[in-house]
């Protein structure tokens, strides 16, 4: 009996192409997608926080130089619950989530509130770490005002109140492979949304870091 060589090279050679390919890891597009896809299966999130309060500066100026503010009158430990309600435009998420603070040091309080967010998610590094930024605001109500929004004895603010708006800017880190486990940097300001909240115009700021688990 006669052996083709030639036709068992080429499917050999056809063969290992297919192996080969089966066995390829996915390509960096790939691997964002499937981040994405992971990520959307398990639609709620939990997340465990811990902070420090700032007691001056505006957001808009501690964003761009963080080390202007001062830190560390209270220290902020909490806990939110996140659900994600809906994809669109391949990179953006709305959710809905509420949770809350309690605030260690010169406030002795609490702090909750319930907020709606976008999260986008279409960073060109996904294929290495799975990244989001998203921006949150809702409704935000305090046990015992925060002395960056009281003044001081000699300049106390005129107008205060217990609930305010409350704008959460937040950024993720998780592996493409396990976006459900991911490290969160979240900045909670609350303000008076310059007076139109029972005339308040002054506010807090808190830095967070934490843990979030997706389910």
């Amino acid at each position: 009996m006669a052996f083709d060589f030639r036709a068992i090279l080429r499917a050999t050679v056809l063969g290992a192409g297919l192996v080969l390919g089966l066995a390829a890891p996915a390509s960096a597009g790939e691997r964002a997608e499937r981040a994405r896809t992971l990520s959307d299966a398990r639609p709620w999130a939990a997340s465990l926080y811990v902070g420090t309060s700032v007691t001056d500066g505006y957001l808009r100026e501690l964003i761009v130089s963080p080390q202007n503010g001062t830190y560390g009158d209270d220290t902020v430990v909490g806990a939110g619950l996140n659900r994600q309600l809906a994809r669109f435009w391949r990179f953006f998420t709305v959710s809905a989530e509420a949770g809350g603070y309690y605030r260690f040091g010169q406030t002795e309080g609490g702090e909750f509130w319930a907020n709606v967010g976008v999260s986008y998610d279409g960073f060109p590094w996904t294929d290495y770490v799975y990244t989001t930024i998203g921006v949150f605001v809702g409704p935000d109500y305090v046990t015992r005002l925060p002395a960056a929004e009281t003044g001081t004895a000699a300049m106390p603010e005129e107008n205060t109140s217990k609930w305010l708006n409350n704008l959460s800017p937040e950024i993720t880190f998780a592996l493409p492979s396990a976006p459900q486990n991911a490290v969160v940097l979240r900045y909670v300001h609350r303000s008076g949304i310059f007076g139109n909240i029972n005339g308040v115009w002054e506010g807090s700021n808190t830095l967070t870091a934490g843990f979030r688990y997706r389910f």
